[in-house]
């Protein structure tokens, strides 16, 4: 074992340890903790950058690494503030598009911590109704390129990172949400098969929801 390999590992787990946080937002369509921010008369959140789930600790330590379907800490009573009813879930339709489309989304990446995004889809047709996990587990959206659901994220990436996703060609809706999950890779952990490195393990989560009709 190399002295040089001993000072890389010692210098990756203090940048860990040092708890170095990633941030983003999902700005297109744009989320409902966002929507200000594209002229929309809707609550203002600066943190909007921020809704991972309560933060790592509380997400894993004291929630069972259970986050709600926005962003929002799990344990915070319903509505939560980025779901219908609460502040930031206003119900606004903030784009439309055609079903079967291909759909550019954007997001923006304040700080770039690696792993992947993936975009669900859940039909709801009621802006006052609080939409369930297993609602946007029946449309995990794919690449329009066919390349599978995850959008890998790499260190070189700009900070506005453009993804092309296909519409489901038998969805139509007056409110769907399409939920932006973000899975990061910022922190180190047990791989499973007796070895430990960066992106192993659990690791900070981020989420928006936006609410979109498909005609």
């Amino acid at each position: 074992m190399s002295y040089l390999w001993v000072l890389n590992v010692g210098l990756l787990v203090l940048w860990v340890a040092g708890g170095v946080d990633s941030h983003g937002r999902l700005m297109e369509p744009v989320c409902r903790s966002s929507a200000w921010r594209k002229g929309f008369n809707t609550p203002i959140n600066y943190d909007d950058n921020q809704l991972y789930c309560g933060g790592f600790g509380v997400q894993y330590k004291q929630n069972d690494g259970k986050c709600g379907v926005c962003g929002d800490n799990w344990a915070d009573p319903q509505p939560r503030d980025n779901e219908a009813g609460g502040t930031y879930g206003t119900g606004l339709i903030v784009a439309n598009y055609t079903r079967g489309q291909d759909l550019t989304v954007e997001v923006n990446l304040t700080r770039n911590h690696l792993g992947y995004f993936e975009f669900s889809l859940c039909v709801n047709n009621d802006v006052t109704k609080i939409i369930t996990q297993e609602c946007l587990d029946e449309h995990l959206l794919e690449h329009a390129d066919g390349s599978g659901t995850k959008a890998y994220i790499y260190a070189d990436d700009p900070e506005w990172h453009k993804t092309t996703v296909k519409l489901p060609d038998d969805v139509v809706c007056t409110q769907c949400v399409l939920q932006w999950h973000y899975h990061t890779a910022n922190s180190w952990g047990d791989c499973g098969n007796g070895t430990q490195a960066l992106g192993c393990g659990n690791q900070e989560i981020f989420r928006g929801c936006a609410d979109i009709g498909i005609y």
